[in-house]
C-alpha cells in the first residue's frame, strides 16, 4: 500500500498529526503496537489515568471543606477498586473513541511494531505489511528505565507503566523523584490514606531551570502541611525486601520501611529496533531523534516528534511537533517549533504551571526584567472557592514591556496558563494585559493585576491624594 504519510506510533503526538493531515488532504496510515496502545503513553500509562485519580484526591479535599458551605458530610469510605474502575473506563472509553473515528475517517491502523527499511518504506512485524508513502513522521514515545539499584520489577519497585497494575491503596509508599511524576503521587496516595515519603536528589522540589524556586519552595510547603515526608538533596542508597515490603536506607541516613518504591524519574525514547540509523537518522549521543525547526530529521522526508526528540516529555508538546512535521511536508515554512510558548503543568496539592522565562533564564539571555505578582489570597473567586492558595507571576522585558514569561501556582493554573501562552506568542506586553478586560470575580484577574504591577508599579507606590 502506498500513503503520503506513514506516521509510527498512535500515541498522543502521531494521531493529532494523522488528523491534522487528513485534514490538509493527506492519505494518512497508522503504525501501532497493538489496539491496547493506541492512545500511546499519555492516555494507557501516564497523564489521563494519573489525573482522573487526582481528581478524587482532589474531591477529597473539597469533602473536608463542605461543612464551610453548610454541608455536614457523615464520612465516607475508599474503594480503591472503583477508583480504578472509573479510571480504567475512562482510558478504555477514549481509545476506543480514537479507533473508531479513525475507522469512519478510513484511515487505518497497521497494528505490530513497524520498521524503517528505506527512507520510503515500513516494514510492520506481525502483520507482515509493507507500506510506501512520501513522507514518514516517526512518534514512537518513550518508556520507563531503571535508575541505579533501582530496577523495576512490578511487585518492590514499580515504575510509571507498572504503577496502574497495583489493586490496594498501600500504607506506605516511598517515592523517588520530586519532579511532575513523583509530587503528583504522592499527593493522590497522601489523600487517600497513604504515609508518604518523597525523596529528590536535588536542592527542591520542582528541580527543572523552567519552573522557578518560588513554585516548588510554595508547593513543598503545601505537600508538607498534608503530611508528605519530604526529603531533598537525598536518594536511595540501597534496598531490600522485608515483610512482603521493601526496606530503603536513604543518603541522609535514615532507613524507610514501605510497601514499594515508586520511580518517578527515568525515561529513554523508544529509538531502538525501528530502523531509524540504518537509514540514516541521527540521533544524539542519549539516543534521542536530532530534527530541525520543522521537526524533520536529516533524512528530507522523515520527520519525528514529542518524546523521542528531547527529555521535554510531554504529550502537548508531541502534538504541537506533529502538525508543525506536517505543514512542512505540505510546503509551509512560517511554522516553527518555538519552544517558549510550550506550557509546562504539574497536577499535585496545588497546581503549577509555567511557560516562557524564568527570572533567571532571562539573566542567562542579558535581559532586563520586571516582575509582577499577584497572590490568589485574597481573590475573591479564589475565597468563594475556598482555594486561595498560589500567585501569578509574570516575567516582562525591562525596557519595552513585552511580556517573557508566566509562572502560576494555584486553582486552575493549567487552564489559567493558556491565556499568557497566546500572549507570549504574539508578543504583546504588560500594557495589553493591564487593559485587557477580565470578569469579575474570576481567577483570571490576577494576571492583569500581576502585569499592572509592572506596567503601572507596585500599588504600594502609588502616592496617596
Amino acid at each position: 500500500m502506498e500513503y503520503d504519510l506513514i506516521i509510527l506510533g498512535a500515541g498522543s503526538g502521531g494521531y493529532e498529526a494523522g488528523l491534522y493531515a487528513f485534514r490538509r488532504g493527506m492519505k494518512v496510515a497508522f503504525v501501532e503496537l497493538s489496539p491496547e496502545t493506541v492512545g500511546g503513553n499519555c492516555l494507557n500509562r501516564g497523564c489521563i489515568p494519573s489525573k482522573y485519580m487526582r481528581h478524587g484526591a482532589y474531591l477529597l479535599d473539597k469533602f473536608e471543606k463542605m461543612e464551610k458551605y453548610g454541608i455536614l458530610p457523615k464520612g465516607y469510605d475508599l474503594d480503591y477498586k472503583k477508583l480504578k474502575e472509573g479510571r480504567d473506563d475512562v482510558v478504555v472509553t477514549i481509545r476506543e473513541n480514537f479507533k473508531k473515528f479513525a475507522q469512519q475517517l478510513r484511515i487505518p491502523i497497521y497494528y505490530g511494531r513497524g520498521v524503517l527499511k528505506d527512507p520510503n518504506t515500513v516494514f510492520v512485524e506481525g502483520a507482515e505489511k509493507e507500506l510506501k508513502a512520501k513522507y514518514i513522521l516517526v512518534a514512537t514515545g518513550s518508556s520507563p528505565t531503571s535508575i541505579g539499584n533501582l530496577v523495576p520489577d512490578g511487585k518492590y519497585v514499580i515504575d510509571t507503566d507498572q504503577i496502574w497494575d497495583i489493586d490496594y491503596i498501600p500504607k506506605k509508599v516511598l517515592i523517588v523523584g520530586g519532579g511532575a511524576v513523583g509530587v503528583e503521587f504522592a499527593y493522590i496516595f497522601r489523600k487517600y490514606g497513604s504515609e508518604v515519603v518523597l525523596v529528590e536528589i536535588k536542592e527542591r522540589l520542582l528541580p527543572s531551570p523552567d519552573i522557578p524556586e518560588d513554585s516548588g519552595r510554595y508547593l513543598a510547603r503545601k505537600l508538607r502541611e498534608l503530611g508528605v515526608d519530604i526529603r531533598t538533596r537525598t536518594s536511595v542508597e540501597s534496598w531490600e525486601k522485608k515483610n512482603g515490603g521493601v526496606k530503603a536506607k536513604l543518603t541522609d541516613g535514615s532507613e524507610v520501611e514501605a510497601d514499594f518504591i515508586l520511580l518517578g524519574v527515568g525515561r529513554r525514547p523508544n529509538t531502538k529496533g525501528i530502523g531509524l540509523e540504518e537509514v540514516g537518522v541521527e540521533l544524539d549521543e542519549r539516543g534521542f531523534v536530532k530534527t530541525n525547526e520543522y521537526s524533520q530529521t536529516n533524512v528530507p522526508n522523515i520527520y519525528a516528534c514529542g518524546d523521542i526528540t528531547s527529555p521535554l516529555m510531554l504529550a502537548h508538546k508531541s502534538m504541537y511537533e506533529g502538525k508543525i512535521a506536517v505543514a512542512h511536508m505540505l510546503g509551509e515554512r512560517d511554522w516553527k517549533k518555538n519552544e517558549r510558548i510550550i506550557p509546562k503543568i504539574i497536577y499535585s496539592a496545588l497546581e503549577v504551571a509555567s511557560v516562557g522565562l524564568t527570572e533567571e533564564q532571562a539573566e542567562d539571555e542579558d535581559i532586563e526584567v520586571r516582575v509582577g505578582v499577584a497572590s490568589f489570597v485574597s481573590n475573591p473567586k479564589a475565597m468563594d472557592d475556598g482555594e486561595n492558595e498560589g500567585f501569578v507571576r509574570i516575567v516582562a522585558d525591562d525596557e519595552t514591556g513585552e511580556i517573557l514569561g508566566c509562572h502560576i501556582v494555584g486553582p486552575h493554573a493549567g487552564e489559567l496558563i493558556h491565556q499568557v501562552v497566546h500572549m507570549i506568542k504574539d508578543a504583546k506586553t504588560v500594557e495589553f494585559a493591564s487593559k485587557t478586560m477580565y470578569s469579575h470575580p474570576s481567577l483570571s484577574e490576577n494576571i492583569g493585576i500581576a502585569s499592572s504591577e509592572i506596567y503601572y508599579g507596585p500599588i504600594s507606590w502609588v502616592k496617596r491624594r
